[in-house]
């Protein structure tokens, strides 16, 4: 009877035993964790423009707004965690806004959300996804000083479809951004499809192809409160196919193949900028034959359409460089190319070579270089000028930026932003001027382009005539080391271009510079660590088309350890100068920075800068100063952090002053 219960309960138990597994392995959901924050944060803009002279006006621009926020986000997955893992998270965000101009002032109170959620499936698979959704609010800084509240919609999926499915493993996904937001000076409404396409195919020990399809298309109403806003679409595609190879026993054989084909298209209003078609091909080869020898070969070919332009530009070079001991180093190379455009043709071959040598002396290293090069070129116009459009540069403070071609068309440049809803205007948003054969633009504060703002640039410039010439470049430099405390220098450059045949509408820009300096940093013990360091550099550059003169100095003083255990200090002078010879924007810069940095003083980690900078010359003779305080205190999950920056600038008439605080309080959890 005994062994007859032992057995029924036995035969119970297996029973329930593959129960109680499946319960274990397989649940219908199940959470794996739960994150979170909240937040406090504080931010004040006061910024305000005043301008001198006989408009003698000035305009204040206030914004001010404290936000606090809950964030929860949990993990979890349904099943099995191979099979379906969410991440969910979100939660409400209580706000008040003020905000002051000369218009009037107005106030905002009430609640905002962020929520985010991921779904993936299937992450252990050859075939795997992800869906995504985000509604955020941040608040953001668009240029120093200036912050601006978002608002931000999300959403889209990625996959991956990898081996055994595919012998081509891929990668894409679909996103669409939605962007709106306000500032005291600058609003945001821009509407952004991505498509993406990845594949990637393995040579094995030979090298690997990648190709990458790209498309985007983006609406923009976005742009500077004190211009005009046109809605503005731009649609872009991209395909990209890059192949790197190694050969030989060594792998000491290198190929790269780059092949990209390019489309952009911008319509502002009705107003439909012409397409651009680009298409670019390149090869790289490389060899290193022995340790003392190497060799190199590379081909390009780019043909791009865009409105009046059609250019197809084919380059190729090849060269050598042997190291027949230690410390001498000898290259040489040839190259040649050839331009094709409805506005001028262009024919170059040349060839070039440089010998290196360094010696160590009893003290210090000494370095000696001569590079040559010697080119022939000939050009024929077919028409006076030739058209840029969309050369993109960035605009830094109230510093000059230079286009990319010389010669250019006065009255032919126009300025947009970078989605091309808005057009600035020269004289109030930006200052043009021409030195020698260069142009160069210049933001000015008291108009619509933001500190760090990237532009987009359409001109004309002059073709330059139908001519050929040669021309002898050369450049000698010798320098001598004493570790890394001294380094002394010097260079001399010349070219001298021949004319053989033609006209030129421009003349040939014969150089003789030579420029010389120092620098050293030097360690010091005064009772404390130091190190104190500069230099000097001079410059007179005679040339045909913009001879000038420059000379810059530095210094500066750095503690190694915390002065009185507080912290380390920095501070720094500098001076630059520039004369031409023929034109009036000389540049007579002064510049100070004192800076205060310590690490865990009491906990906290503290930055304090003081710095400016003045130029005295040009146009319009501008100065700048800048104080800046920042303090963190972390302990455990909860986090503080602080700053202030104060700025003034000045320019010309106009003067402006920016004040913008932030602080922010967070405690994970």
């Amino acid at each position: 009877m005994r062994v007859i219960q032992l057995a029924a309960g036995g035969a119970v138990a297996l029973a329930l035993l593959p129960a109680a597994a499946r319960a274990e392995e397989i649940d219908s959901f199940r959470v794996t964790g739960i994150e979170g924050h909240v937040n406090l944060r504080y931010v004040s803009d006061v910024a305000s423009t005043a301008q001198t002279g006989s408009a003698n006006t000035t305009e204040r621009q206030s914004q001010a707004g404290l936000r606090s926020e809950l964030f929860v986000m949990s993990h979890s997955y349904a099943y099995h965690p191979n099979f379906l893992t969410l991440d969910i998270g979100g939660g409400p965000i209580l706000y008040g806004e003020n905000v002051s101009s000369g218009s009037g002032r107005a106030s905002a109170r009430g609640a905002l959300y962020n929520l985010s959620a991921r779904a993936s499936f299937l992450r252990d698979k050859p075939y795997r996804g992800n869906l995504f959704f985000e509604h955020l609010n941040p608040t953001v800084s668009i240029s120093p000083g200036q912050v601006l509240n978002q608002e931000s919609n999300r959403y889209g999926l990625d996959f991956s479809l990898l081996a055994p499915v595919t012998p081509i493993p891929l990668q894409g996904g679909f996103t669409r951004t939605h962007t709106t937001g306000s500032g005291s000076e600058r609003t945001v409404d821009d509407l952004i499809d991505q498509f993406t396409l990845n594949a990637s195919r393995s040579h094995g020990a030979l090298g690997s192809t990648q190709l990458q399809l790209q498309t985007s298309q983006q609406t923009s109403t976005s742009g500077s409160l004190n211009l005009p806003i046109q809605t503005s679409t731009a649609a872009n595609h991209a395909l990209n196919l890059d192949t790197r190879l190694q050969f030989g026993d060594d792998r000491q054989y290198d190929l790269t193949g780059i092949v990209s084909l390019n489309s952009q298209q911008y319509t502002q209003d009705s107003n439909r900028y012409p397409d651009l078609q680009d298409q670019r091909l390149m090869l790289d080869a490389r060899a290193r034959h022995t340790a003392q020898l190497h060799s190199h070969g590379s081909y390009s070919y780019s043909h791009s359409t865009q409105g009046s332009v059609d250019a197809a530009t084919q380059s190729a070079n090849a060269g050598l460089s042997y190291w027949p001991m230690t410390g001498v180093e000898a290259t040489l190379g040839v190259r040649g190319d050839d331009t094709r455009t409805r506005q001028y043709t262009t024919h170059a071959q040349g060839m070039d070579g440089a010998i290196r040598y360094e010696q160590a002396l009893p003290l210090g290293v000494a370095q000696f270089s001569y590079d040559v090069r010697y080119d022939q070129r000939s050009q024929q116009a077919l028409a006076g000028q030739s058209a840029i459009f969309g050369e993109q540069i960035t605009l830094t403070g109230t510093a000059y930026t230079t286009l990319g071609h010389p010669h250019v068309v006065a009255g032919s440049p126009v300025v947009t932003n970078a989605s091309r809803s808005q057009t600035f205007v020269a004289g109030i948003d930006y200052l043009l001027s021409i030195v020698g054969t260069e142009t160069r633009i210049q933001r000015l504060i008291g108009g619509g382009i933001l500190d760090g703002e990237k532009v987009l640039v359409d001109y004309s410039h002059d073709v330059g005539g139908t001519y050929a010439y040669q021309q002898l470049d050369q450049a000698l430099s010798m320098s001598w080391n004493w570790s890394r405390y001294l380094n002394v220098f010097f260079r001399h450059v010349t070219s001298a271009p021949r004319l053989s045949s033609g006209s030129p509408t421009f003349p040939l820009n014969e150089v003789r510079s030579h420029t010389f300096g120092a620098r050293a940093d030097l360690p010091l013990d005064a009772g404390i660590a130091l190190t104190l360091g500069g230099g000097f550099e001079r410059e007179n550059r005679q040339e045909t088309i913009s001879p000038y003169r420059r000379s810059s100095e530095d210094i500066y003083v750095q503690t190694e350890e915390p002065l009185f255990d507080l912290g380390y200090v920095r501070a720094s002078r500098r001076h630059s100068r520039i004369e031409y010879g023929n034109a009036a924007q000389n540049t007579d810069l002064d510049g100070y920075e004192l800076r205060f940095w310590s690490r865990h003083w009491f906990g906290i980690d503290l930055t304090a800068t003081l710095g400016g900078e003045q130029d005295r010359s040009g146009l319009l003779p501008r100065r700048r100063s800048d104080a800046s305080f920042g303090a963190q205190w972390q302990e455990r999950k909860f986090h503080l952090t602080a700053s202030l920056v104060r700025s003034r600038e000045t320019q010309g008439e106009f003067a402006r002053d920016r004040t913008t605080f932030q602080f922010l309080a967070r405690r994970e959890f």
